[in-house]
């Protein structure tokens, strides 16, 4: 028996083994985004993307992260960065985002006090999820399904809630939830304040809501598939505020 032969076959078999345990399959090393959260490939592999999506990754600069808190608030989960200057929505997990919508907050700025029509700064959390199943362009009121159904290119003066609706609280005693120190109501929740799908899409990408955020009724339909009760909302107020 040639001893010789042998050993060197099963040396040879030995490194075969070691580099395919080493090397990852060439699949997953061309893919970006193989190693990414269960949700970002969720909103990643939606067949019909969104009209306001962006394709890139990115993660939240440290100083997004130490301005708002954000590694205490969510840490490696997932929760929702509404940026006012930039108009942008975007859904972060691991501090990467993994979507950008474009969006619109309020016309008259950023502030909290009840009646002033502005979008509140600072953290919230999504208590209510309101439209599963229904189609795009339902119109909600007080927070209730109704039976009318707006249509692309329906004028209508009324700035309506279409679609899906996220219902959210504040967080922040004095700053979006209860009073502030003057004794003036800054209640998000008391103030209605939702991200929901709208009937003013031009207009998306510039400050014209009513203090509530929102979004293309296709990109809501996408984010309300992803976004479950409990998450985390920061509103970044990096565009001045104000009473």
């Amino acid at each position: 028996m040639n001893w010789t032969f042998i050993i060197r076959c099963l040396l040879i078999f030995g490194v075969s083994v070691a580099l395919a345990a080493c090397e990852p399959y060439p699949e997953a090393a061309a893919d970006p985004g193989a190693n990414l959260p269960a949700s970002a490939v969720l909103l990643r592999d939606e067949k019909e993307p969104a009209q306001s999506m962006d394709a890139e990754y990115e993660m939240l600069t440290e100083e997004e992260r130490k301005r708002s808190g954000w590694d205490k608030q969510v840490g490696q989960g997932l929760g929702l960065w509404i940026s006012v200057a930039k108009q942008k929505l975007r859904v972060v997990e691991d501090c990467m985002v993994i979507q950008k919508y474009t969006c619109s907050t309020a016309k008259t700025g950023v502030g909290a006090r009840f009646g002033s029509y502005q979008t509140p700064p600072g953290w919230h959390r999504i208590v209510e999820r309101i439209g599963d199943g229904e189609p795009e362009g339902r119109v909600f009121r007080s927070r209730a399904v109704t039976a009318k159904i707006w249509k692309p290119g329906e004028e209508t003066p009324e700035d309506l809630v279409l679609t899906r609706v996220f219902i959210m609280e504040g967080l922040e005693p004095g700053i979006n939830k209860g009073k502030d120190a003057e004794g003036f109501v800054v209640d998000s929740l008391q103030r209605f304040i939702y991200i929901h799908g709208t009937n003013d899409v031009e207009r998306l990408g510039v400050p014209s809501s009513k203090g509530c955020i929102r979004l293309d009724n296709k990109d809501i339909i996408r984010l309300y598939n992803g976004i479950p009760v409990g998450t985390s909302v920061y509103i970044d107020p990096d565009a001045g505020t104000g009473h």
